[in-house]
């Protein structure tokens, strides 16, 4: 293997590895429930507020680019762009995003047909025969 070869094998990025499972915190009284934004209950604070700038991205542009990262987190900023990276990969484990044409991510329903089927469990699990 020349040194050519090396360099070309090492500058191939990487696949991104989306966790399996992400916890969601259900809050016990649902006052809390109503009152807390539906990000807050799925993510930490700060990942909630990253989220929200993730999304409301989206909206603006239909798509998030795999280099549009520079608008969202401050280049520079390693602790901001490691929370970027790490939201954006709970946002597509969850559902929320889905992948687009060429690598882009777009909003996606598959969270919300994921809890429909939640539901659906907890439904039959609790219904009286």
């Amino acid at each position: 293997m020349n040194i050519a070869t090396i360099y070309w094998v090492m500058s191939i990025p990487r696949r991104p590895k989306y966790p399996d499972e992400v916890p969601i915190r259900i809050p016990r009284h649902i006052t809390d429930l109503y009152e807390t934004p539906v990000l807050q209950i799925i993510f930490s604070h700060q990942e909630a507020k990253m989220a929200e700038r993730i999304i409301t991205h989206i909206k603006e542009n239909g798509r998030l680019w795999p280099d549009e990262w520079r608008f969202i987190a401050q280049p520079g900023n390693w602790a901001e762009i490691r929370l970027y990276y790490r939201t954006l990969k709970k946002l597509v484990s969850l559902g929320l995003l889905g992948r687009g044409k060429e690598g882009s991510l777009i909003l996606s329903d598959e969270f919300s047909r994921k809890l429909t089927v939640l539901i659906e469990k907890v439904n039959a699990l609790v219904e009286r025969g």
